[in-house]
């Protein structure tokens, strides 16, 4: 262990650290950090919304407060793309000596000319229902399926307003002008050109069988899924490939409508085979599935976390802690942060991988498995320990413990080499406050 602490922490660790220097990296990486806020403030809020005790839900229904306390979740992680292009584009344009609110502000202007602004819905006309337009924009692509479309037009956007603002194409207005107001007209050509590229693109994608970039993006990637079946070594895969695709910024939301299809198909079949008394068809592909987890299987990230000693990462594991364990993984995700931090990717890769290899091998072998698939309605924010337990009484939950401890041992060494920089960079910072 001790031999590959020193491998990551002179091979991986310097590669880290080069990666976070560079420019567009850097940014990304400030840019999520700094939509933690909204994360972890809404986490603890959504665990009530979603307390997995059916009385309590039915509650807050019969009071009204679902729709309320699901506004909560809608303002915060239900617009993270939303959040991180403003959050990227400030910090790319901060790196690249450009006016950073200007760079925010555009971005996240081109970010919503890109997206679709009616939704079809359907109203009753003469007793009959129809098809209408409504001029409205869809949360999806202002959260997770947005994430990855809204990386790129935070980059892109502030590097070409940065190239157009170096090369005057400004207005300048006198001296007397207050700094406020000359800031804020002096980029007007600059975005008059940005807003009509950013149209064109739009334009150009209408013309297209996808309609729209979002859905042209959600296509490329989900259209490989759509000819798998649904087997152990498939659950496996799409486990690992997701635990990829989110390492890079792209949301699992990218891949709910193929996802959706596979894992309903599972349960219905699984579910009418239970109440028939008949062989469950999906039974191991999807006990699998929930055993590969979600995120890189965070809570062995939490478990590690745990027994952290920089400050940086004793607060990220009280702040990520319960969400985590009520299966709410943004906070640890854009807060420590996992996305585009090469020390994680590893983990984040092998954990899902490692996890569902062994369940698979056990299942089929010493530590057969009674499963009840009508466990799979619970809320989502069930823990996994009592879904576990629940859905495949003491041997289901033995195999959530061994598959945990086997994904904390994976995150181990990852997590101690990166807290021990954060901790020698805390102590340089005390040493020099004090010299000061």
């Amino acid at each position: 262990m001790n031999k590959f602490e020193k491998f990551l922490t002179d091979k991986l660790l310097p590669l880290s650290e080069k990666m976070q220097n560079n420019l567009v990296l850097g940014a990304l990486s400030e840019g999520f950090i700094r939509t933690s806020p909204a994360t972890i403030g809404s986490a603890f809020i959504l665990i009530v919304a979603n307390f997995p005790i059916p009385a309590w839900l039915e509650l807050l229904q019969k009071t009204n407060l679902a729709s309320s306390l699901g506004a909560v979740g809608n303002a915060s992680i239900g617009i993270m793309g939303m959040l991180a292009v403003y959050n990227i584009a400030y910090a790319y344009g901060k790196r690249l000596h450009t006016n950073a609110q200007n760079s925010g502000l555009i971005a996240l202007a081109s970010y919503f000319i890109l997206i679709p602004q009616q939704i079809v819905t359907h109203v009753e006309q003469n007793g009959k229902w129809v098809e209408s337009a409504v001029n409205a924009v869809s949360f999806d692509y202002l959260g997770g399926q947005g994430i990855f479309i809204g990386m790129l037009v935070a980059l892109l956007i502030t590097k070409l307003y940065s190239i157009l603002a170096a090369r005057k194409f400004t207005i300048k207005l006198p001296d007397s002008v207050p700094p406020m107001v000359s800031e804020s007209l002096a980029p007007t050509f600059i975005v008059t050109i940005i807003f009509l590229i950013v149209c064109g693109i739009r334009i150009a994608f209408s013309f297209t069988p996808f309609n729209d970039i979002f859905s042209f993006i959600t296509e490329m990637i989900s259209a490989p899924l759509n000819n798998l079946m649904a087997n152990p070594l498939t659950m496996i895969f799409i486990q690992v490939l997701l635990c990829f695709l989110w390492f890079f910024g792209i949301h699992n939301a990218v891949l709910s409508g193929p996802l959706s299809a596979v894992t309903l198909t599972m349960i219905t079949a699984n579910i009418d085979a239970f109440t028939s008394g008949k062989t469950l068809p999906f039974a191991i592909a999807y006990m699998v599935y929930g055993v590969c987890g979600a995120a890189g299987n965070t809570m062995g990230l939490i478990i590690n976390l745990m027994f952290a000693k920089s400050k940086r990462y004793k607060e990220m594991f009280k702040l990520g802690a319960l969400p985590t364990v009520f299966n709410i993984t943004e906070p640890l995700v854009f807060g420590l942060p996992i996305i585009m931090n090469p020390m994680y990717f590893f983990p984040m890769i092998l954990s899902p991988l490692v996890s569902g290899l062994v369940s698979w091998g056990l299942m089929t072998t010493v530590l057969p498995i009674t499963y009840n698939p009508t466990v799979e309605n619970i809320p989502w924010t069930t823990p996994g320990f009592v879904k576990f337990a629940l859905s495949g009484g003491w041997q289901f939950f033995l195999m959530y413990i061994i598959t945990t401890a086997i994904v904390t041992l994976i995150w181990y060494p990852f997590v101690r080499v990166a807290d021990k920089k954060e901790l020698e960079i805390e102590r340089n910072q005390t040493k020099q406050d004090v010299s000061v």
